[in-house]
């Protein structure tokens, strides 16, 4: 066949189907369209430049790269242009031709042995027929550079297409998309100048969008601030581009720029917020790190390239050699990914130790605000738990100010036990019965998932986490204490055995306690108990949870105890006082009783 013969071919590789998957399935997001567009035509662009290298006669004299977005709003129609490399009738067939055949993959095999190599985005054939989502027809106008024919491809997105020459084209090549009417939207020159800052923004050739007559307005920043070496950037322009990111205006706390070179190449740029930022508050809002491939967005919030805890971390990730889906809106999980991860996350907390050693105030700031996302991580990274446990800090009844819980726990003896109690207002904490004599230091833990912490770690640093308001706390007795129990039951045996009774199974057991020295009773958990951050996980997940008994602990020596025994010799029936002793103690551990309005009348009469 003549190279100048028109006329109408089909598509090879089962095309009708394979363009189907393209246009209604492949890609989540219709905009997407622009990003491959783009993409493609920068491509042809570094083509252009490297084949010059031995051939300088196919760059024209004074050529600028550039890559033209015009929308026209009376045809209907949306071109992108660029002045690359371009295409003649052969490379149509081949390239437009044959869906999931790329011209870049191909380009890119035969030239990697080479130190120039261009950095090419294309990976798949299937970018450009993405086109298809938003238009009926397509119309490719192109001339490959040191040839003088040019060529007219279009394609409806059925089986064939039709390849004509075409006179008096420039070099490079012209994609129009005839708009489908329910996409008119991307004529919007507002709407296309979004769609090239979020998605080509830091492409690596001017992008240039037309409204109206004139040469058209340049809308991508270029180079990355994140590609450019770390001593060739202004404080400023960091500042800058981590307002462009996140919307804050105060400067972050930290900024991590790395590069991670081996197995897997990587460059990363990551900001530690000083509040926690305001996007997080959105119901179903995923903040994080975007993922870039060869300077073009692939995710604009990559879950896997940092642990779920961090994500309040911003900025984004430069990564060459990452395996993606064939739409290039995900990325498969592979080896690479786990390395950046485990990179990243290690850069991360190395920098949060940092701060915690040289500016302790400032970490307590940012702990006041992030310190929730520390203790996910502690309870969700199970192989890295105590690692993570450094970052934490906690409060005790020896400190006026949070600490670094490692400091905390080398106060206490090795091997020993670290006491502590757990609630959600540290005043209650200060004031609560378990400490009532108590001589050392106890942890007191008021955040919301400090318990759940506390029953993940079970130990940090060889001590022993023991929860003074369970059962776990009896190991913790001294052998005058139990002495003293004992002691208590014999002589209060006959009201002992009494209350028992009246309570039954409310309760998992009654028994005296030689640590209250002023609160009259408490509640403590039952061995076995799963606790109560347990349960309020799942409750959150709408799960079912039986609310196990708690054990009664009495002090031996309070009035109240006294003057019970004494009407239950004088012969009197106790019953109803011994149910307001069970809600006092609900009260006391901070529950609400199981009959609010009843409990009230019996305090009013006592009043």
């Amino acid at each position: 066949m003549s190279t100048k013969a028109a006329g109408r071919l089909k598509f090879k590789a089962e095309t009708k189907r394979v363009l189907d998957i393209v246009i209604n399935s492949l890609y989540s997001h219709r905009e997407i369209f622009l990003r491959e567009l783009i993409s493609n035509a920068s491509d042809a662009l570094d083509r252009l430049r490297f084949e010059a290298l031995t051939r300088e006669s196919i760059l024209p004299e004074g050529h600028e790269p550039e890559i033209h977005v015009i929308p026209d709003g009376n045809a209907g129609t949306l071109t992108v242009t660029d002045n690359g490399i371009g295409m003649n009738r052969s490379d149509l067939i081949d390239n437009l031709g044959t869906i999931a055949s790329s011209g870049t993959l191909r380009f890119a095999a035969e030239v990697t042995s080479r130190e120039d190599a261009p950095e090419l985005i294309g990976r798949f054939g299937v970018g450009f027929y993405s086109s298809f989502m938003v238009a009926d027809r397509v119309t490719v106008t192109t001339r490959r550079a040191g040839e003088a024919e040019g060529w007219r491809w279009e394609s409806d997105g059925g089986e064939t297409y039709t390849i004509a020459p075409e006179e008096g084209l420039p070099q490079g090549t012209s994609v129009t998309l005839h708009l489908k009417n329910d996409f008119l939207e991307y004529l919007d020159v507002g709407l296309l100048r979004s769609l090239v800052t979020e998605y080509s923004d830091f492409v690596g050739h001017p992008v240039l969008l037309h409204d109206g007559e004139g040469p058209g307005d340049r809308v991508n920043t270029g180079t990355p601030v994140w590609l450019r070496n770390e001593d060739e950037v202004e404080e400023e322009e960091y500042d800058r581009f981590y307002t462009h990111l996140t919307h804050d205006q105060e400067k972050p706390l930290a900024r991590i720029v790395f590069r991670g070179e081996g197995l897997t190449d990587f460059r990363a740029l990551l900001f530690i917020p000083r509040e926690r930022p305001f996007d997080m508050l959105i119901p179903d809002n995923r903040p994080g790190v975007s993922l870039y491939v060869r300077r073009v967005l692939i995710q604009k919030k990559a879950d896997d390239l940092l642990p779920p805890w961090l994500r309040f971390v911003r900025g984004v990730v430069e990564a060459e050699g990452l395996s993606l889906n064939i739409s290039r809106e995900t990325v498969q999980h592979n080896l690479e990914l786990n390395r950046i991860n485990r990179a990243l996350t290690k850069k991360v907390t190395t920098r949060l130790r940092e701060i915690m050693k040289e500016d302790p105030e400032v970490y307590r700031g940012f702990f006041r605000n992030m310190g929730d996302f520390i203790r996910e991580g502690v309870c969700t990274q199970a192989g890295t738990s105590p690692e993570l446990a450094e970052l934490l800090l906690v409060s005790t009844t020896a400190s006026n100010e949070p600490e670094p819980f490692a400091e905390v726990a080398d106060r206490f003896p090795e091997n020993a036990s670290m006491p502590y109690i757990a609630g959600v207002d540290m005043r209650e904490l200060k004031r609560s019965p378990l400490l009532e004599s108590r001589q050392g230091e106890v942890l007191l833990l008021d955040a919301p998932l400090d318990m759940l912490v506390a029953e993940t770690l079970r130990e940090f640093k060889g001590r022993r986490l023991v929860n003074l308001a369970a059962e776990e706390a009896e190991k913790e007795l001294t052998s005058r204490e139990r002495e003293a129990r004992a002691e208590a039951e014999k002589k209060y045996s006959d009201l002992m055995a009494r209350i028992r009774e009246v309570l039954g199974d409310r309760v998992a057991g009654v028994r005296f306690s030689p640590t209250l020295t002023e609160t009259p009773c408490v509640l403590v958990a039952a061995a076995g108990d799963p606790g109560d951050a347990f349960r309020m996980m799942m409750r959150a997940m709408n799960r079912q949870v039986e609310e196990p008994g708690k054990i009664l602990e009495i002090n031996p020596g309070h009035p109240m105890t006294v003057s019970l025994d004494a009407r239950l010799r004088a012969g009197e029936d106790i019953t109803r006082l011994v149910e307001m002793v069970l809600e006092l103690a609900r009260v006391i551990s901070g529950m609400r009783p199981d009959d609010p309005a009843g409990f009230g009348r019996f305090v009013g009469s006592l009043i």
